[in-house]
């Protein structure tokens, strides 16, 4: 028996009937507060404590798709028709953060896009080898799967790390690639909220939502308010969805295995190796990233056939999600004209 049942008991034998009441009252306050402020996961020590066939049943779309690939089953979504576009997400991302680009771009294109293991509704690494050389096995083998060839690339922040030494790899396989803020020259900077009339008290949040075991809503919101310039973008479905993902079991512990295996390198020498026609994209109100870094890539680039850069005033880290339909245009023009009027020395986009 509980120590409140015993004393409930022992109150009852007395016949003390208006105590009996008060223990109760007493209880119903402690078990609504419980549920308010998440204390039943503090009990457990983590907010951490979502299956990951939960959240597919929530989250998988009417598009998702699920295929074992390499040991690893993979959630993606492959829709619209045309020369192909493989769409990759960044840090914390998942491929609903495309969503609007792919409205966009199925137009024209057929659109690929999945989620890393570790992120949105992947399954885990069984060996826990998270390395972006294991990302490109990933690739490989999904894209055989669905029959592509030859196809464009895109990444953002880490995706476009995973995505530019892809495109370095597989120069015979890459017709184009797009990066979006990418992570892989400078790693990094502490990001600082965006300067906006909305944010509050909760930007200071000190909770580490890549690692620490109790995650909570207002962890997640202080975190976007770095990575999100627009208020308006940072949607409650947005950072209900992002909590969620994140409070799957043992992802604060394929985060650290995921740090230990970032590869920095020599970017620029392997910058230097990609053949592509490239399109870099930069948010001048980066909070992650530096703008100058944008002109490094450039620079890194020599021996791309053809290169572009294009910058967002006041755009953000996650501009992607920030503004879908303004990069998602721009990268759709870029694309459009690989299919009609290449630059000289660069390949015809074709199906």
């Amino acid at each position: 028996m509980t120590v409140i049942s015993k004393l409930l008991t022992l109150v009852a034998q007395k016949g003390n009937c208006k105590m009996i009441v008060r223990i109760l009252n007493i209880v119903a306050v402690f078990a609504f507060l419980s549920g308010v402020t998440g204390l039943s996961h503090a009990s457990q020590g983590t907010t951490r404590t979502h299956t990951l066939e939960e959240m597919r049943i929530k989250y998988a779309g009417p598009a998702s798709q699920f295929v074992d690939i390499e040991g690893i089953n993979v959630h993606y979504r492959d829709e619209g028709e045309g020369p192909v576009v493989l769409l990759m997400h960044g840090t914390l991302g998942d491929l609903s953060d495309w969503d609007e680009w792919t409205q966009v771009l199925k137009k024209h294109f057929r659109v690929v896009r999945f989620d890393l293991p570790g992120f949105g509704l992947t399954a885990d690494i069984a060996n826990g080898n998270y390395s972006v050389s294991r990302s490109h096995v990933l690739i490989d083998g999904l894209m055989d799967h669905l029959g592509a060839e030859s196809f464009a690339v895109v990444g953002i922040s880490y995706g476009g790390m995973v995505m530019f030494r892809y495109a370095a790899t597989r120069t015979e396989r890459v017709t184009a690639m797009v990066l979006i803020n990418s992570a892989g020259i400078q790693r990094g900077k502490r990001a600082k909220p965006a300067n906006d009339a909305k944010l509050d008290k909760r930007s200071k949040a000190k909770t580490n939502i890549f690692i620490d075991p109790v995650v909570m809503r207002e962890d997640v919101e202080a975190f976007y308010q770095s990575y999100i310039n627009d208020p308006d973008r940072r949607s409650p479905e947005l950072i209900q969805r992002k909590l969620d993902l994140l409070n799957i079991k043992g992802r604060d512990k394929l985060s650290v295995a995921a740090y230990k295996l970032y590869e920095a390198g020599h970017p620029q020498r392997v910058l230097s190796h990609v053949k592509a026609p490239s399109l870099i994209m930069w948010g001048t109100d980066n909070q992650a990233l530096d703008t100058e870094t944008a002109n490094a890539f450039m620079d890194a680039m020599t021996s791309a056939c053809n290169k572009k850069l294009v910058t967002f005033d006041n755009g953000g880290h996650y501009i992607n999600v920030e503004r879908p339909y303004e990069t998602a245009e721009a990268t759709k023009q870029f694309l459009m004209n690989l299919t009609s009027n290449p630059p000289k020395g660069c390949q015809k986009l074709e199906d």
